[in-house]
């Protein structure tokens, strides 16, 4: 599924420009610049190479090995789509060779016929997705024993500014500017921190937390109370999510599907690298 959701970013942002296939055939095969077999129509290394700058940025002789063969397994795919779409029944009716590969998929994925339901049933099969918990926007003190930190404690319950007494006393990193967290939730808290802190209201300070490296002051800065976002609210989000993972699933099976009809073999005898990617290799022996 992520090499299909990686492709299917490839063609919605750089689509594939299918060179002319000259000298079909199995016999194409034998041709040293040829690296790759699509059913009939030969792979050429300079098609590719091209394929790869454009991915990559690079040249072929610039990248790993992984990363050649990866990018040569995506080009097959793209190759194979766009065989897809040559046979597509009925034939899609876009202008471009883009739009003509966003018809048959959205065709496949079934894009049309996303309902209020089915959106309904995103939404309830990830209510943690759509609740926001409760936050705390917290600063902390750190001093050298229980001690100064009592002596901190009662500065600020006096009246004195917290990020005056920070500057002064406090070894926290950022002690100058008030040792600021930001905001964080009740699981983002350490455990020996988090009764001390969670039960505080806006402005409350704990009292001195021990801990290996000095004894802790918090105070609560902010808190947010927790909230969930409506169905409705969330409805833009959820029709975006259903659709990039009914086209990644439509995805796969158009290229399942004509795999059965064109096999797809790389040419190691010709590539200028070890290929160790996933497609099947062609024996040139076998070649007529």
């Amino acid at each position: 599924m992520r090499r299909a959701a990686i492709l299917l970013a490839l063609l919605v942002t750089a689509p594939l420009a299918v060179p002319g296939c000259a000298r079909k055939g199995p016999r194409a095969a034998t041709r040293a610049s040829v690296v790759a077999m699509v059913g009939d129509e030969p792979v050429e290394e300079e098609d590719f190479e091209n394929y790869v700058r454009a991915a990559a940025g690079a040249g072929l002789g610039q990248v790993s090995p992984q990363v050649a063969s990866s990018l040569l397994d995506q080009y097959l795919d793209e190759r194979l789509l766009e065989r897809a779409v040559a046979e597509a029944e009925p034939p899609p009716s876009g202008k471009t060779a883009a739009g003509r590969r966003a018809e048959v998929l959205a065709r496949a994925a079934r894009l049309e016929e996303i309902t209020d339901a089915d959106l309904r049933a995103e939404y309830d099969a990830e209510p943690a997705r759509w609740e926001h918990p409760p936050l705390v926007r917290i600063s902390q003190m750190i001093l050298p024993d229980r001690a100064a930190a009592e002596t901190a404690r009662r500065r600020v319950l006096a009246g004195e500014a917290w990020e005056k007494v920070s500057r002064e006393v406090s070894r926290a990193p950022n002690a100058v500017s008030g040792g600021g967290l930001g905001w964080l939730s009740r699981t983002d808290l350490p455990g020996e921190f988090e009764k001390a802190i969670w039960g505080l209201p806006a402005g409350g300070v704990s009292p001195p937390q021990p801990a290996g490296h000095g004894v802790h002051l918090f105070r609560v800065e902010e808190r947010a109370d927790g909230s969930v976002v409506p169905f409705e609210e969330a409805r833009p989000a959820l029709r975006l999510a259903l659709s990039e993972k009914r086209s990644s699933e439509a995805l796969e099976r158009l290229l399942a599907d004509v795999r059965k009809r064109h096999r797809v073999a790389v040419i190691e005898e010709h590539l200028p690298f070890p290929y160790v990617g996933g497609a099947a290799r062609f024996s040139l022996d076998s070649a007529p």
